[in-house]
């Protein structure tokens, strides 16, 4: 077997072994970055989310097993995998809002941009050449007879430096992932929170005029939820907010931001806001309370001061929405806290 179709075998090897350990290491990222990338048929989703590192680990070892025809036959799927992958990408690139694919689980890049797709064509041609080395020969023979040289291995560090630099660089991204990625709420050094300030900020719903957040809090705590469609982390707190909204409404105002206007959003987007939805114009609130990447939450106390947050990351918020929600049911149930129906 010719040395360049050997080296771009042991690439996508290399690819899709890294690619399938990590997606198993963060199966609900995978599930997230289906959603993102507006994958059919979402009940699929995480079965999908199973089966595709399994595929890409027996793909990327099953090649070298010393049994004629396999290796051909794998390395096809393989190109066929690799199509699927380069299609995906390109089609997500033309989506109005950026989202990330976690194509390398909780490695790389999140951010799905124009070197994710040179960087998918350039592993679709060496899966084509991974083929053409399976036909031509048995790549365990070549492995095991085949003399390595400086020239190849020459070409293989560099192949797989400019796929490490197109994969893992840029890793820093405002698309939320699962986890919390916003800088950490200032503490005092003792632990406590250290409730700052609310500063000033303007949000819009739809058919209004803009509102302060003094204003927003002027009778009652405020939690503010920002979240990007086509993030699939923030589908995961998109869905929740009805259920929140049921929680709280009686107690505390909840506004779920974007970036664009309530108008200009999907209905099924508007659907799960509901009367949630505002507009955090030109970003400024975003800015403000150091919540830039999505999803992330604040909750905003009546007295002028921040209450909690920020926090970013699905799981971080949900968890913090649900410390709120305990917290309330606690105070009701004391009596320390009444109904406050929202104007």
């Amino acid at each position: 077997m010719p040395l360049l179709l050997l080296a771009a075998q042991l690439l996508i090897t290399l690819t899709l072994l890294v690619s399938g350990l990590a997606k198993m290491g963060d199966r609900q990222r995978t599930v997230d970055a289906m959603r993102s990338l507006r994958l059919p048929v979402r009940t699929s989703h995480r079965a999908l989310a199973i089966a595709v590192p399994v595929i890409e680990i027996v793909l990327a070892l099953g090649v070298w097993m010393p049994m004629p025809g396999l290796a051909a036959a794998l390395a096809g799927i393989a190109v066929l995998l690799m199509a699927a992958y380069w299609v995906i990408i390109a089609r997500a690139l033309r989506f109005e809002e950026p989202v990330s694919c976690a194509c390398f689980g909780s490695l790389g890049s999140p951010t799905v941009s124009s070197p994710t797709l040179v960087r998918n064509s350039l592993l679709l041609v060496l899966a084509v050449l991974a083929l053409l080395g399976g036909v031509q020969g048995d790549p365990f023979h070549a492995l095991t007879h085949y003399p390595w040289s400086l020239t190849q291995l020459l070409l293989t560090l560099v192949a797989a430096g400019a796929l490490t630099l197109l994969t893992i660089g840029g890793t820093r991204s405002d698309l939320g992932s699962g986890r919390s990625s916003a800088t950490e709420t200032d503490r005092e050094e003792d632990g406590e929170y250290e409730r700052l300030p609310t500063p000033f900020g303007m949000l819009q719903q739809d058919g209004e005029a803009p509102v302060s957040l003094a204003a927003l809090t002027a009778e009652r705590a405020a939690l503010l939820l920002w979240v990007r469609p086509g993030c699939g982390p923030c589908e995961r707190v998109l869905n929740a907010v009805p259920a929140w909204r049921d929680a709280l409404e009686d107690t505390l105002s909840i506004r779920t931001l974007f970036r664009t206007p309530p108008a200009r959003l999907t209905d099924s987007v508007r659907e799960r806001a509901g009367s949630t939805a505002a507009w955090d114009i030109e970003g400024n609130l975003a800015a403000a309370l150091n919540a830039g990447s999505s999803p992330a939450a604040v909750l905003l106390g009546a007295d002028g001061q921040l209450a909690g947050g920020p926090v970013a990351g699905a799981e971080d918020v949900h968890v913090f929405v649900q410390e709120i929600i305990d917290q309330v049911a606690l105070a009701r149930a004391s009596g320390d806290l009444t109904s406050q129906p929202e104007e």
